[in-house]
């Protein structure tokens, strides 16, 4: 886009987010309702006239509006208009909407009560939030230090082969950050240092050898818990 058309826009942006901060100021609200005139008169010289609907003669007035009520996330349609959409969906008859909209309602309500009295199913009461970031409480309490943190992946799941390198610097950042393993980290490097007394620096030596190291250690652990159950 050319500076005109970027510079109008980025205006437009920047008034609407001035407008929907939490707390607002009357000077500034002063200030907006001149500038927003302005910013109308440079998308006029750049979109057709087809373009100024009522919609956008709406934006002179908002300041006003803000100054008279206050912020507007009290006020806003969302939540209402995200609302009537969920009860659009209820029709199926196009012929009587309101009919298929209250029956709908009143099958939902009423499955709604009869999931107060089930148990073991998944039902409105119960079921997890969209955005649930924390793990279950049996999975984070058999995990390791380093795979406890809450988080949730965000998107479609895609497998990524690593290169080697990247690949050996991951599993070294995953042992170097694990609480777990900082003793058989501790007890390697002891065995570096009486193995090369007169090596200085171990960093990269560890690094390359302790993946290798730790998996027999593991396997060793795991054979004798074994045979001792």
């Amino acid at each position: 886009m050319t500076k005109q058309i970027r510079d109008a826009i980025v205006e437009l942006s920047q008034f609407f987010k001035k407008l929907t901060e939490v707390t607002l100021y009357i000077a500034e609200l002063e200030a907006l309702q001149k500038n927003i005139v302005k910013i109308l008169c440079k998308l006029e010289q750049i979109f057709p006239p087809s373009f100024f609907t009522v919609m956008m003669h709406l934006c002179v007035h908002l300041p006003q509006e803000a100054i008279l009520g206050g912020p507007v996330q009290s006020r806003w349609m969302y939540p209402i208009e995200r609302y009537l959409g969920h009860l659009k969906k209820y029709v199926g008859n196009k012929a009587k909407p309101e009919g298929s909209i209250a029956e709908g309602y009143v099958v939902e309500e009423a499955i709604t009560f009869c999931s107060h009295y089930l148990r073991g199913v998944e039902s409105k009461l119960d079921k997890r939030d969209r955005n649930v970031d924390k793990t279950s409480s049996d999975a984070r309490s058999f995990a390791l230090d380093i795979f406890k943190l809450n988080g949730r992946g965000i998107g479609k799941k895609e497998v990524h082969m690593l290169p080697t390198n990247l690949m050996k610097k991951a599993i070294w950042f995953i042992f170097n950050n694990c609480q777990e393993v900082q003793p058989y980290l501790e007890e390697h490097l002891q065995i570096l240092q009486n193995k090369h007394p007169e090596s200085s620096d171990f960093s990269e030596m560890q690094q390359s050898t302790f993946p290798d190291w730790f998996a027999k250690q593991v396997t060793i652990a795991l054979y004798f818990t074994y045979f001792t159950l």
